[in-house]
């Protein structure tokens, strides 16, 4: 694979092109880390990564033991079979999801409404951080009807734009409660890129990094959107009219 390719999108919101093993140790320390990576659920996120990988939970725990050097906070959801692979953590909190449709667990009667939040690095923030709950119910927003995937997560992109996204709102509770105190964070599985807009959202900055060129052109355009976006609340990012490259 190439060297890693990097783009400045605004005054401290940057997006690199890249496998995040090699990115990370490129950008140094910063605040937190607030991510979804592969489930290791047998989908082909595209022609970069397979997460049927026979080193599935290996190569994660790898990551993690990277996302953790780069950052004091360390926040990702996952499925609820990690919690026999991942026991690291400080806590594991709880996205109870109701509302949600899917297939059943085996062939048992069991529909999974919740899945696992990894939080390490929590006891930095202190008992003087606003206080957070650690069950969340959050509710996927269901796709239009006559759209494949109705009563999974969408969000202001066609639900065809990627495999497993997540909604907006879930991630900008993740950065507004767990990540309080974080002026930079880093998501290293960006996806489509609905970190780097909670994160314009709440004025934060951000690093995103993506191994699959077609998300990594998607969440180009949607954080790019988002900047564009006016909010009397909140002074956003200023932009760059010259895109930055490594």
């Amino acid at each position: 694979m190439s060297a890693p390719r990097k783009e400045i999108l605004a005054e401290g919101i940057e997006i690199w092109l890249g496998d995040c093993r090699d990115v990370l140790p490129l950008i140094g320390r910063v605040d937190a880390v607030v991510t979804d990576p592969p489930y290791g659920v047998g989908i082909k996120y595209g022609d970069a990564y397979d997460d049927r990988r026979t080193d599935y939970w290996d190569w994660l725990r790898e990551i993690i033991d990277i996302m953790r050097n780069t950052a004091g906070l360390v926040v990702f959801t996952h499925r609820v079979a990690a919690l026999k692979e991942i026991n690291t953590a400080d806590w594991v909190g709880v996205r109870n999801k109701p509302g949600a449709f899917g297939a059943r667990v085996g062939n048992s009667c069991i529909l999974p409404h919740w899945e696992p939040i990894f939080l390490y690095g929590i006891h930095a923030a202190g008992v003087q951080s606003n206080y957070t709950p650690y069950v969340i119910t959050f509710n996927p927003e269901p796709a239009k009807a006559g759209i494949k995937g109705i009563g999974r997560e969408k969000w202001g992109i066609a639900f065809a734009s990627h495999p497993c996204p997540k909604p907006l709102g879930l991630y900008q509770y993740f950065i507004h409660t767990f990540a309080q105190n974080a002026k930079l964070i880093v998501d290293p599985f960006m996806g489509s890129g609905t970190t780097g807009v909670a994160c314009v959202n709440l004025g934060r900055k951000f690093i995103g990094i993506e191994l699959e060129p077609k998300y990594f052109d998607i969440a180009r355009r949607r954080i790019t959107e988002a900047l564009q976006q006016p909010d009397i609340f909140i002074e956003k990012p200023k932009p760059v009219v010259q895109e930055s490259l490594l």
